[in-house]
């Protein structure tokens, strides 16, 4: 009989079968996004973790790795998990006890993606990795050539990176790169494409800021000819050099069906549960020179109130109704100003405490998630 808790997260069939199914029964998660690291070995300047609302400057006092003990916690109180997913404002390489938690995981038969910004790997964790169920790999390179690599990923250098890039590729295990989109790095997207083909990468993902640090029409790329542009030839450099194009296809709000409300929970080192990881201590955003606040939706702690009880608790049926009443199509694509004139409506009338989750940004494929 198959078993969907064994099988990874998925952007093929079993996930678009599972999203029909999600929508009229709430399961228990077999996937859960995690903290496990509130430091990083970088200083980018448009890092989230140095916004005043960030849990990397809330609990900056506080612990600041999820330990193999604190996970054994969580495993217990949701069973069902499948595929694991380190996310959160830290880098999880920084943490000492990750393979320790990733070695309980496989010994529990439960899958690991790893999002890294990849100047920690080596070969020896590589390894690890592969003999453990890590059975996906992210890399965040937001350029693929020195000067400017180094001016967006502050603290790195881009030789050890390329060189560590190539050994992922080596290791077997599938990754894919990310880059964030901002007006500095546009026109390097074809070029981006070639560093997947020449490292090993299968796959690519472009992803808008997350814009807190001030009006957004200053980093986000324009919907102009130029990068219209090179939105065609970077597609036609993913079909020649059978690197797979994953999001977004557009640079305009692309609407996206996201599933994290009804399978997917995002919890921090101390076992509080957000809605989702985009929910995760975001403070004050900029949408198209409009700014607002993204409400904290932390949840409630599941050490003290029961994971069950959260997830089944009113809050989540809250914002799973909202996701329901307020889905379109599948990659239907909208104006920036229909986003704008929506995103105003909603947070100067709002109606339920959750609103957000209808104008979310990275639900509309214009803000990393």
């Amino acid at each position: 009989m198959l078993n969907l808790k064994r099988i990874p997260e998925t952007q093929g069939w079993i996930q678009r079968i599972g999203e029909e199914a999600i929508r009229w029964h709430t399961f228990m998660p077999r996937m859960i996004d995690l903290e496990v690291s509130r430091v990083c070995n970088l200083e980018c300047p448009a890092c989230m973790r140095r916004a005043e609302s960030s849990l990397a400057e809330i609990h900056k006092n506080d612990t600041l790795y999820c330990t193999l003990d604190r996970f054994r916690e969580i495993h217990k109180e949701i069973p069902t998990i499948g595929s694991l997913n380190f996310m959160g404002d830290g880098e999880p390489l920084m943490n000492p006890e990750l393979n320790d938690i990733i070695s309980y995981a496989a010994y529990k038969d439960i899958h690991t993606v790893l999002t890294t910004n990849a100047t920690l790997l080596t070969q020896e964790k590589l390894n690890f990795f592969k003999n453990n169920k890590v059975y996906r790999i992210h890399t965040s390179i937001d350029a693929p050539e020195k000067e400017l690599y180094e001016k967006m990923r502050v603290g790195a250098k881009w030789e050890k990176t390329l060189e560590n890039l190539y050994k992922v590729g080596r290791s077997g295990i599938p990754f894919c790169i990310n880059m964030v989109l901002t007006k500095q790095n546009i026109q390097m997207m074809p070029a981006m494409v070639q560093l997947c083909k020449d490292v090993g990468a299968t796959e690519i993902t472009f992803l808008m800021p997350i814009c807190t640090y001030g009006d957004d029409r200053e980093v986000r790329p324009d919907d102009d000819v130029r990068n219209r542009s090179i939105f065609a030839l970077t597609q036609t450099a993913c079909r020649d050099l059978g690197v797979k194009w994953i999001f977004p296809i557009t640079l305009n709000p692309t609407f996206r069906r996201f599933n994290f409300p009804f399978i997917r929970p995002q919890i921090s080192i101390e076992g509080d549960v957000y809605a989702c990881c985009y929910s995760l201590g975001r403070g004050k955003v900029w949408y198209e020179g409009y700014e607002y606040d993204v409400p904290d939706y932390n949840m409630g702690n599941m050490f003290k109130e029961g994971f069950k009880n959260i997830w089944y608790g009113e809050g989540f049926r809250e914002i799973r109704r909202i996701y329901k009443e307020t889905e379109l199509t599948r990659f239907e694509v909208k104006p920036r100003e229909y986003l704008l004139n929506l995103t105003r409506e909603v947070m100067e009338h709002p109606t339920s405490k959750y609103d957000h989750c209808r104008i979310c940004l990275a639900r509309w494929g214009m803000a990393c998630s």
